[in-house]
């Protein structure tokens, strides 16, 4: 992130010691560095307490090389610099995701990226992270349809030899097969909107709007191409 670099560190051997788990295993915090798990949507005005183990939340972070704050804007600052019980504050990361057994950080995605449905929020990583161990699919990602507390589930799939819209039975058929969690669709794109500055960050918003239009019954275009 901008304001704080590093905060964990892992290597290849453990990466691979690691195996699949929920999410990205970004390693332990490199030395100087705390991690905390906040409950999702927790005021910031408020004292600032982790979650219990393995479970999922938003990823805060603490560091002497974290930046000292906003200039002149006090609304971001207050938003960003939550507080604990002991006075120390945190930089709220804007990534969800928890702390295994061991103390190792795994990310699950961005907070706004949360899909919250009627069981629960889910995050998006774990969904794609499984569904892209499947032979000939490279990218994918993971959107919430719907109103907040009552999303659903789509997974789109990138096929640059394919068609926009439903994905074909094959590939759903597989896609749900990993997928532990309920699934409302598969689609397909031929490509994923992304943003111009990082090829790899998915527009998972413009996509769930497409994917809401898409399930309407409108044009499957991308207003991103």
């Amino acid at each position: 992130m901008t304001e704080s670099l590093p905060v964990a560190d892992i290597s290849l051997a453990e990466i691979e010691a690691v195996g699949a788990g929920r999410g990205v295993c970004v390693g332990h915090p490199v030395a100087g560095a705390s991690v905390l798990i906040a409950p999702l949507g927790f005021d910031a005005g408020e004292v600032v307490a982790g979650v219990t183990p393995l479970a999922m939340g938003e990823v805060l972070v603490r560091a002497a090389w974290v930046s000292e704050g906003y200039d002149q804007l006090w609304r971001t600052q207050r938003d960003s610099r939550p507080a604990d019980a002991a006075g120390n504050v945190w930089h709220r990361s804007g990534d969800v995701g928890h702390l295994d057994a061991a103390g190792r950080l795994w990310i699950e995605g961005r907070v706004v990226h949360v899909i919250h449905s009627d069981r629960g929020p889910l995050t998006p990583v774990p969904v794609e992270v499984a569904v892209e161990r499947l032979e000939g699919i490279d990218r994918c990602a993971a959107v919430g349809v719907g109103p907040l507390g009552c999303q659903q589930l789509v997974v789109v799939v990138e096929d640059a030899h394919g068609t926009d819209g439903l994905a074909d039975d094959d590939v759903a058929r597989r896609v749900r097969g990993e997928v532990n969690e309920a699934l409302a669709a598969v689609l397909s794109v031929r490509a994923l909107p992304v943003d111009i500055r990082h090829n790899t960050k998915i527009d998972r918003t413009a996509l769930a709007l497409w994917a809401s239009a898409v399930l309407a019954g409108e044009k499957a275009s991308q207003p991103w191409r």
